[in-house]
């Protein structure tokens, strides 16, 4: 619903889910038949009206069931199976008692309710409920949000979807009616009787009417290869070329919207339409229909009520509450996706800008107060159309286009919620779907519940093809604690470097939105193609409900470590030396790779310093060797980047048993070759093998034969050459030595 000057009035009413009928659970409806009779040219009343009900019951035992219908109306018969049947009708609600309870469960049964008299019209601006015109001789009726019950018995609740609707409407020939879904009209003597058939499903406030001279203003839309009739119901005083013309911006606006959503229209089988009504109030979503008063027909209004089409007719929320999920889309439409898809790119700027200035300081999205269709519309501090559209603009620069708009196609279809009832969760759900480990419970918790917005003070350091910016956030209404929210910053120097990051702001740890990299910190960093000059720009295409201050830093660099892909260091004890070998992963750039090394793992001296060499795409790799010796050892890389902070690897640690010398003798030998056994390497697990140059293992004793000082080992049947002799101790520790066989 739009409302150029937003008033609304209704009765009190208490209740979000339903509004009064009783056991509103214990049945489902299937079908409604609305029948009724009226007279534009003298009068707002129903002379004539019935409405068949076929429903299936939810409860294994049903006694009664109720429909909400206004108490100023009269009720002149129920029939049951023909009969008439018992019921009461107070507190505008009519509570119908069958002979016998009806069971089992999943019965299916039908009541029909006959009742005439002149529906209550509120005496306000904005005419919700059933609106009648003397001087237009038109009548019109709006359901949003509870207000359906004023002219016809129903089920007034954000529950119960109806399967199917027959709408029949009968006029004095020279008035037409407007309704839901495909119509056929006869004429009937003096009268006119418009059949409106709906079945897709439909929620009870969107079932409306409209009756007035209309003409129809008709053509086609090719969409999905079909060929759509868009009916416009214009009064004859605008049966003209400008009403004409603001119509006709459909032909355009639908198709986009099919485009961006790759969701077709959704009530392809019928039809689309705009029905003209009279007064200055806005428009209303009429499922299939647009009602649109004649002062407020603009391209903007129209663009929001199609919207509505896929988000409120379609995917309908559950509870008043939460009507942004209504409005916020369609805000979001009007002032965002209709103006970047068909307006020029200076105004589709305009219009983003003007939607982000006009959410206040202290609004909230989420409607608390729902007693009044005033206070669900415009409740003050309230703002679900643009607060909530700037919602839908921040997840779509979180997730960035190609997965917001995946989500919304796989929102629009999924299972149990597509042409039914729709919740905060559901859209949390499919958002959350298009990103593995993606939560987003502070995002909708603080966007939805709390009041204001952001302001941020950024800080940034530009480094070589780099920049380090820090975020510091404070909400504008006090007391709300911290929001969760993505942050757009432009990125530029004068000779091509261009780019926008977004940034996650996740409770003051900051995210990159691409790669998901965090250091733990409100600061980040990023890689760029060029070293930046001028001065960042804080959310340059006005995305975010945040204002900043920026200034430049010097020492942001210093509060930050850069993490790295992978740091791989490795250490092997030769017979004499100690082999190390070394691998980075990391998209920085580096200026030196330093080998340290230690005796006790707290104090390090640099061992040997070496120039980064690439052996693939951010892959360095490089080696050296360190003297054996009998002490314990520790080796670390200090690895240097170009700005001139470093990172470490992990410490590398050499056992000094280890290093211990594996003493043979006689070497070179001809029948016995003696091995002295170290003391220190011995822990009673010990295991020796003699392997030739071809790594073949010739020889070999496990612990229990090996005496702890000393090993002797014939080998006279070993061919003359050159072996590798290995002690091996239980904690898989090797000394290595070599011998001779002549």
């Amino acid at each position: 619903m739009k409302s150029q000057i937003f008033v609304l009035t209704a009765a009190l009413f208490l209740c979000c889910s339903s509004f009064g009928a009783v056991y509103p659970s214990q049945y489902d409806i299937v079908y409604h038949r609305i029948a009724i009779t009226l007279d534009p040219g003298t009068s707002g009343a129903i002379t004539n009206g019935s409405v068949t009900t076929y429903f299936k019951t939810t409860a294994a035992s049903v006694a009664k069931i109720g429909f909400d219908f206004n108490s100023n109306m009269t009720v002149s018969s129920i029939t049951y199976h023909g009969s008439p049947v018992s019921y009461t009708f107070t507190a505008s609600v009519i509570t119908i008692s069958f002979p016998s309870a009806l069971t089992p469960l999943g019965q299916l049964d039908s009541v029909t309710i006959h009742y005439n008299g002149t529906p209550v019209a509120p005496a306000t601006s904005v005419p919700s409920g059933y609106n009648y015109s003397s001087a237009s001789k038109a009548i019109y009726t709006l359901g949003e949000a509870y207000t359906g019950h004023n002219w016809w018995p129903c089920k007034d609740s954000l529950v119960d979807k109806i399967d199917s609707v027959d709408l029949i409407v009968t006029t004095p020939s020279g008035y037409r009616a407007a309704g839901n879904g495909v119509v056929t009209e006869t004429i009937s003597g003096v009268n006119r009787i418009c059949t409106w058939k709906t079945r897709y499903r439909i929620a009870t406030y969107m079932i409306n009417f409209a009756a007035a001279n209309y003409t129809n203003y008709q053509y086609t839309i090719n969409t999905g290869s079909v060929n759509l009739p868009v009916m416009n119901y214009l009064y004859s005083t605008d049966n003209n070329a400008t009403y004409k013309a603001y119509v006709d911006v459909i032909k355009n606006i639908m198709p986009a919207y099919v485009s961006v959503l790759n969701d077709n229209y959704p009530f392809l089988n019928e039809k689309y339409g705009i029905a003209d009504c009279y007064g200055n109030w806005g428009a209303l979503e009429v499922q299939s229909m647009t009602f649109c008063s004649s002062s407020t027909f603009d391209d903007y209004t129209l663009a929001h009520e199609l919207a509505h089409q896929w988000f409120a007719d379609k995917l309908t929320t559950n509870d008043w509450h939460q009507i942004w999920l209504n409005e916020g889309f369609a805000q979001y439409f009007q002032s965002v996706i209709y103006p970047e898809n068909l307006k020029p790119a200076a105004t589709a700027t305009t219009q983003r800008s003007n939607l982000k200035t006009s959410v206040t300081n202290s609004s909230t999205t989420y409607i608390s107060d729902i007693s009044t269709v005033d206070k669900i519309f415009i409740g003050a501090g309230t703002q679900p159309y643009q607060k909530g559209a700037m919602i839908l603009s921040m997840l779509r620069s979180w997730l960035g286009d190609a997965k917001f708009f995946t989500a919304l196609n796989n929102y629009l279809n999924g299972p149990g919620i597509a042409y039914n009832f729709t919740s905060v969760d559901s859209l949390q759900k499919y958002m959350e779907a298009t990103t593995a480990g993606l939560n987003l419970t502070n995002f909708f918790n603080d966007w939805i519940y709390k009041k204001g917005r952001v302001t941020y003070a950024v800080k940034y350091q530009y480094v070589t093809n780099g920049v380090y910016i820090q975020l510091t956030q404070s909400p504008t209404t006090s007391g709300q604690g911290y929001f969760d929210m993505p942050v757009p910053i432009q990125i530029k120097n004068g000779s091509g470097l261009d780019t926008t990051v977004v940034i996650l702001d996740k409770r003051g740890v900051l995210y990159n939105s691409v790669t998901g990299k965090n250091f733990a910190s409100n600061v980040i960093y990023y890689k760029l193609s060029a070293t930046p000059t001028i001065a960042p720009v804080f959310d340059p295409k006005t995305v975010v409900l945040a204002t900043a201050s920026i200034a430049s830093s010097t020492t942001l660099n210093s509060l930050i470590t850069l993490p790295f892909k992978e740091i791989r260091l490795t250490t092997t004890p030769k017979e004499d030396y100690i082999k190390l070998n070394w691998s980075v992963n990391t998209d920085e750039s580096l200026q030196a790779i330093v080998v340290e090394k230690s005796t006790n793992g707290t104090e390090f001296l640099p061992l040997n310093s070496f120039l980064p060499v690439q052996a693939g795409t951010n892959i360095y790799e490089g080696n050296c060797t360190d003297a054996a010796a009998a002490e314990t050892r520790f080796y670390r890389l200090k690895i240097i980047k170009q700005d001139g902070s470093f990172v470490y690897s992990n410490i590398e640690k050499i056992n000094g048993k280890q290093l211990l010398q594996l003493e043979l003798f006689p070497n070179p030998v001809i029948n016995e070759l003696v091995v002295q056994v170290p003391s220190a390497f011995n822990d009673n697990h010990l295991e020796l093998r003699i392997t030739n140059t071809a790594g073949q293992i010739v020889k070999e004793i496990s612990s229990g034969t090996i005496n702890t000082t000393k090993v002797a080992l014939q080998v006279s049947t070993l061919g003359a050459g050159l072996y590798n002799i290995t002690l091996i101790n239980g904690a898989n520790e090797k000394l290595y030595s070599k011998f001779i066989k002549l």
